[in-house]
């Protein structure tokens, strides 16, 4: 095919170009190296803006990238856009996550999924039995535990501005693993502390300790976390156009893989009744060895790019503040946050009264509807890696709250009306809604890969990570409160099976629904695929005010969430609805 030599030449491929406070002209820019100054270039290649709508772009080559099936590799707007300009988004080597050069990560990633889970599972049992708290309680604190890991903002930026001997996720990966591993051994010696007394009694310091080690550990698991996902980006940003994306899904596939293993070794170890297998200090230390294990692969193995430009923190923070003002920043940023809220919202209790009416669904073992759920997600981002990975991403993404809405409304129906009251039938269309958790998945990396900022790439990926977990807690805080099916329907009058109350919790259920389907609006600011993201990054502008906005509508979760869980221990508050109370 020939070849088209665009007039305008630029010296070396703009593997990474970021106009981001500058309008871009219409000729070559030129920025000096190494300039990190706030309104210029801070990347050290050369942009050239083809000017021409009449020009015809180059048909990539597969080896290149190829072109992606819409078909759009030239895109025209207010400014032109030729992908060919842009056929890997950083400069690198292409790499395949299952291969010997990729051992040491693959190691971190074991480390950092495995201990995250099972120390989930660890401190669930430990609170309820060794702490002494109520079920309110225990419910409470584990919302409050997970509240420090909204600090994973902080972590990227710190990651970003600070690497240490020039490895800025590496380096701070190995931190948090440490970290980690000291924090679960210390809660193995406080457990074998409580299960060596005699008496249930409690003193308030020890029980304040556990409760900072389980903190504390949280944030070590959420710096690997933060580490390890920006990382991934790092490396599919160096993947071609059409294959961009194959690096996340073998990652998420890998993550899923552990999932099965961590789950499977909580029901070992822990079990599913009131008494652990394995008494609770064992499994700590059990954790806290395999936790450490990779460590020294990770250590010889894992190989990173040397960062030789470390930034104040105030510098770096004063960029990602403008980067936040990005209109594909924060249009992306709305996209997650309906996604991570609305498809997140849960009447448990009216789907609890569901699983029990299906012929004992409700009693299913648990690790095997757990590894369902894994198996589904696993199989999903394997199908999105082989059949939609070029897919326009409003499409794609859209099947989310399908999959999670129609299967479940379909069970629902079955079960609340009598027509079929099977479990297996109901597990079934159950576990074709996990298709929506596969989906969901990849939301919080796919766009991001496409219009991330080289130097602040572990903020941007802390915020999104940040926004994740405060949503979760704010949905679970509001579990028993707000978010609640009784609401709508008589709970004692459940156990009679009535007409009245099978139309009532199908209801219920139905509104659940409806606030699911608000998740749809988010794909508004969604844009539609790969070059479009890449286009709005260039030409999108700024809007002064969403910086602002972000911050504030995170601490205000944040506040809400630590007042509501606050409440839970007050007497006089608890009984509050927020709180999960029946009424003052």
């Amino acid at each position: 095919m020939k070849q088209y030599t665009p007039e305008v030449v630029y010296h070396e491929p703009p593997h990474r170009q970021h106009h981001l406070y500058a309008e871009p002209a219409p000729r070559a820019v030129h920025g000096a190296p190494g300039d990190y100054q706030i309104g210029s270039n801070h990347h050290h290649t050369e942009f050239a803006t083809l000017g021409s709508p009449s020009r015809q772009p180059t048909m990539y080559s597969e080896e290149d990238g190829g072109v992606i099936p819409s078909g759009r590799g030239y895109l025209t707007g207010e400014h032109d856009y030729n992908h060919e300009m842009y056929g890997s988004l950083r400069k690198g080597t292409v790499h395949r996550f299952f291969s010997r050069e990729m051992i040491g990560f693959i190691a971190a990633v074991f480390s950092s999924a495995f201990s995250f889970q099972v120390l989930q599972g660890v401190t669930r049992p430990l609170m309820g039995t060794q702490l002494g708290l109520t079920k309110e309680q225990n419910v409470a604190v584990q919302r409050l535990v997970e509240l420090p890991m909204t600090i994973s903002f902080f972590i990227g930026l710190l990651s970003d501005s600070y690497p240490i001997k020039g490895l800025r996720r590496k380096g701070w990966m190995v931190i948090g693993l440490i970290i980690n591993a000291v924090s679960v051994f210390a809660i193995a010696g406080v457990s074998a502390h409580f299960e060596a007394q005699k008496t249930k009694e409690r003193s308030d310091l020890i029980v304040v300790v556990a409760l900072l080690l389980i903190g504390i550990a949280s944030i070590g698991c959420i710096i690997t976390y933060v580490c390890i996902h920006t990382h991934v980006i790092e490396l599919s940003q160096c993947e071609p156009l059409r294959r961009r994306g194959i690096f996340q899904a073998d990652y998420f596939i890998f993550r899923r893989l552990i999932s099965m293993t961590s789950s499977t070794f909580n029901y070992l170890t822990i079990g599913t009744g009131s008494t652990p297998n394995v008494s609770l200090s064992t499994t700590s230390m059990l954790l806290a060895v395999i936790s450490i294990i990779p460590l020294p692969v990770l250590l010889k193995y894992w190989k990173e790019e040397h960062y030789s430009l470390p930034m104040a923190f105030r510098v770096r923070a004063n960029i990602f503040w403008k980067i936040m003002q990005q209109k594909a920043v924060w249009r992306v940023l709305i996209f997650i946050s309906f996604f991570g809220l609305f498809l997140a919202i849960k009447f448990n209790d009216s789907m609890t009264v569901i699983r029990n009416w299906a012929g004992g669904a409700a009693n299913d073992d648990q690790l095997l509807t757990k590894s369902i759920q894994d198996l589904v997600m696993l199989l999903t981002i394997l199908a999105w890696r082989m059949f939609f990975l070029n897919t326009p991403w409003r499409r794609f993404f859209a099947w989310a709250p399908v999959m999670m809405i129609f299967p479940q409304l379909l069970a629902s129906m079955f079960v609340a009306f009598d027509f079929v009251r099977d479990r297996y039938l109901y597990r079934t269309l159950f576990s074709i809604s996990y298709i929506s958790d596969g989906i969901t998945t990849l939301n919080l990396v796919v766009p991001l890969t496409e219009i991330i900022q080289e130097g602040s790439e572990g903020a941007t990926v802390g915020l999104t990570l940040s926004l994740q977990r405060l949503i979760s807690v704010f949905v679970s805080t509001n579990a028993q409160g707000l978010f609640r099916g009784a609401n709508f329907y008589d709970v004692s009058a459940v156990k009679a099976d009535g007409s009245g109350v099978r139309s009532d919790v199908f209801v219920s259920l139905v509104y659940n629904f409806i606030i699911n389907a608000v998740a749809f609006f988010g794909l508004i600011f969604l844009p539609q695929q790969k070059l479009d993201a890449q286009q709005l990054r260039m030409y999108g502008g700024f809007t002064k005010a969403a910086s602002t906005i972000i911050v504030v509508f995170s601490i205000a979760l944040f506040v809400y969430s630590l007042v509501i869980n606050v409440m839970t221990f007050v007497p006089s508050l608890s009984c509050h609805p927020l709180a999960g109370g029946s009424g003052c």
